[in-house]
């Protein structure tokens, strides 16, 4: 309750007299005032006699005091006969207990009036039949009905208005010629009508049902009705509350023909500014007729000027006065336009008219900017280590696992739930290079004063304030990506619906986003896209999934492309996880990056992981293939090829793959530009478990682009035998990394 000047008075009678001046100043006429603290009750001068709205109540003894208001507007205010500095502690005392019991009789008797107008709206809205095309408000708007009623006989529109929980609160009339009334003593504040299906990311709040009809049939957004102004602050937080991952744009009727100032932008405002949501305000080509709302707007210019509008919503911070920069992506403007509100139609856009636009890499080819990735891989792969090698590149240039040169540095912003920034995040990012003044980190929300936990599934779009905070972000990573799912991983229409606020993020930015996740268990063998654990939803939104697999027996470690909408789906990146000691002696990891690779991800991955599944060969069979394949082709097979026969013969590739190493087979290439072979043992050479070639780590220096030229103490020691020709006449022989 408000509060008005209070003065001291030597009798009741000017108590009175001053305690009506106080209610009249509001623009309310109450009858004679009776001080006997019984809250009573009087009809407010703009409405119909016996609605009763407008109430006071007025306690005479001791020092006066009372309250007043009206119920339909929602003001209210309290008065006291003497003001607080002049009150005794002994006359404060009583004079809040006054106010106390007069606010609780007051709210108890709005809290009666509004159940049983309630329960006699539930009778109305029953009884009524459902409206129809032709209503007369509904043809003058130009809009369908969209589930309200009317009553037959002066076809008076029924416009339900609902609690947060569905419950029928009250009701707002609307007759033919467009005058509004509400259900007297129904509730409004908080109350609204939703229509146009569950919103899955986007709804619009408005004033008005035309509106809201309006915007409706030009976007397809799910609408919610606020009635007023001054509720679509309480509905947009309802929604808040009930949805927290969506998009909410509040839909403002531009009064700016308003005397007393531009009420419906500034109430929307503050609306968007309280949930978070973005603004879309109705702009006009002509002024002519003092068009204000979105209803307007369509009748003028037609539904493609309100999705341009809602396209061109802007993002509004919690705090006053910020305004951000990202806008919604809703639906392109001439994807709706050629939309009518009375035509059903394809949709169809002339290629000549669209402007291609090229895609935005951070790493080209591997990490696009406004997109989704998915990395993906089985444990101890080092898909967080490798991330944040990825992050490093981008906070301080150099080069890319593939060579190419980082052409921009920007910032990261990181989410973990399962690392520590201070002993494992940080210090992994300083040994793979990064420039830590570019490395952000989400530890929580700050909510009444206090921090909870930052919940990627609700909090996504807290996020898009901190990254314009931040000055931009040029990657955010989420580890792990189920982390942004608010239900089950498994069902795909919770994973749409939760990530799709991850992919505006990212688009909104144009910054990449990296989330990381798991393979499923037993899948070795299968698609790499398909074992990403959980819904395939995962794969299916991302444009860009990364796979990466680590041998069973040695530390290598391959990075491949499983799925790319937007680039080649081929080729890989080999790489290790090496130790570092950094200064203080803390230990840590970081991620080294050993040369490109050819193929598929399925062959990139079959490559160094065995499927457990494939034990059906018959060992000594194998082996017998194995080598009689090779002495056919003089002792040396490329490996594709052997694997070709391997496989047509009916056998497992992973099961010649562990045979390989029990027989001593070696894995080389006889020249710099030729392909890999498998190669029998020399005579006299004797078999050890890991073949007697050395790996690509001890003969190669580990760089960004490690070089392959090898010297001769790193040849075989068969090739520098005495009885064989010199070093300097050998053919060039390296390891096949598996």
């Amino acid at each position: 309750m408000g509060s008005v000047p209070q003065l001291h008075f030597a009798s009741i009678d000017a108590a009175v007299s001053q305690f009506r001046a106080a209610i009249e100043a509001t623009g309310l006429t109450p009858p004679e005032i009776v001080a006997d603290g019984v809250l009573r009750r009087f009809d407010a001068d703009d409405e119909k006699k016996g609605k009763k709205s407008a109430w006071y109540i007025l306690y005479g003894e001791g020092v006066p005091a009372g309250a007043f208001g009206n119920w339909k507007t929602g003001h209210s205010e309290k008065w006291c006969g003497k003001s607080d500095q002049a009150l005794t502690p002994t006359e404060r005392t009583d004079h809040l207990a006054k106010i106390a019991r007069a606010k609780q009789e007051a709210e108890a008797t709005q809290l009666q009036l509004q159940a049983e107008a309630a329960a006699k709206c539930v009778r109305i809205f029953g009884s009524a039949l459902d409206a129809t095309d032709d209503n007369p408000y509904c043809v003058r708007k130009g809009i369908k009905p969209y589930g309200l009623k009317e009553f037959k006989d002066k076809r008076t529109l029924l416009v339900p208005m609902r609690d947060s929980h569905g419950a029928l609160r009250s009701l707002q009339f609307i007759d033919a010629d467009g005058a509004k009334r509400f259900k007297s003593n129904g509730r409004v504040q908080g109350s609204y009508y939703s229509f146009g299906g569950r919103p899955k990311d986007t709804v619009l709040v408005c004033e008005g049902f035309a509106t809201g009809a309006s915007l409706h049939a030009a976007t397809g957004h799910p609408i919610a009705v606020a009635f007023h102004a001054g509720n679509l602050e309480a509905v947009a937080r309802a929604i808040r509350a009930k949805l927290p991952h969506v998009r909410i744009i509040i839909c403002a009727d531009n009064d700016r023909f308003n005397a007393s100032g531009n009420v419906g932008v500034d109430h929307a405002t503050d609306a968007a500014r309280a949930v978070s949501g973005w603004l879309a305000v109705p702009q006009f080509v002509s002024d002519d007729g003092a068009p204000t709302d979105f209803n307007d707007l369509a009748q003028r210019e037609g539904n493609a000027a309100l999705v341009t509008a809602v396209m061109q919503a802007s993002y509004l911070g919690t705090e006053k006065g910020e305004v951000a920069r990202p806008t919604p992506p809703a639906r392109r403007a001439d994807d709706r336009a050629a939309a009518q509100d009375n035509v059903r139609r394809v949709k169809i856009r002339c290629g000549a008219s669209i402007r291609p636009q090229a895609i935005t890499w951070l790493w080209p080819g591997w990490l696009p900017a406004g997109k989704l990735t998915i990395l993906a891989g089985a444990a101890g792969t080092g898909k967080t280590t490798l991330a944040l090698a990825l992050a490093a590149v981008i906070t301080a240039g150099g080069r890319w696992p593939d060579g190419t040169v980082s052409k921009s540095k920007g910032n990261v912003l990181i989410w973990s739930s399962e690392d520590v920034a201070d002993d494992t995040l940080v210090p992994r990012l300083i040994a793979s290079g990064a420039d830590l003044a570019r490395c952000h980190f989400i530890e929580g929300i700050a909510q009444n004063g206090e921090s909870v936990p930052f919940d990627p599934s609700q909090d996504i779009v807290e996020l898009h304030r901190a990254a314009e905070a931040m000055g931009g972000v040029s990657l955010l990573l989420i580890d792990p990506i189920v982390s942004a799912v608010a239900g089950d991983m498994h069902r795909a229409n919770d994973v749409r619906r939760s990530l799709q606020a991850v992919v505006d993020f990212a688009e909104a930015h144009n910054c990449a986003v990296v989330g990381i996740t798991h393979f499923a268990k037993g899948g070795a063998g299968k698609a790499p896209q398909d074992r990403v654990i959980g819904s395939q939803a995962f794969g299916a939104l991302a444009r860009m999934v990364l796979v990466t697999a680590k041998e069973e027996d040695g530390s290598r470690r391959v990075l491949a492309r499983a799925k790319s909408n937007i680039a080649a789906d081929d080729g890989g990146v080999a790489y290790s996880i090496e130790a570092s000691t950094l200064d203080g002696g803390i230990e840590t990891t970081h991620a080294i990056w050993d040369g490109v690779i050819e193929g598929t991800a399925r062959e990139i991955l079959g490559e160094v992981e065995i499927d457990d599944n494939s034990d059906v060969d018959t060992r000594d069979e194998l082996k017998r293939m194995l080598t009689d394949t090779l002495k056919d082709a003089g002792g040396t097979m490329p490996t594709k090829a052997l694997q070709a026969e391997v496989r047509d013969a009916g056998h497992s590739w992973d099961v010649a793959k562990r045979l390989k190493k029990e027989m001593g087979i070696e894995s080389v290439k006889l020249s710099m530009g030729g392909p890999w072979v498998w190669r029998l043992p020399q005579a006299g050479q004797v078999p050890t478990p890991e073949g007697s070639t050395k790996s690509v780590e001890e003969c190669t220096q580990k760089n960004v682009l490690p070089s392959v030229n090898l010297l001769p103490s790193a040849l075989p020691s068969t090739v520098l035998d005495a009885g064989a020709a010199s070093a300097s006449d050998a053919p060039a022989v390296t390891s096949e990394v598996i």
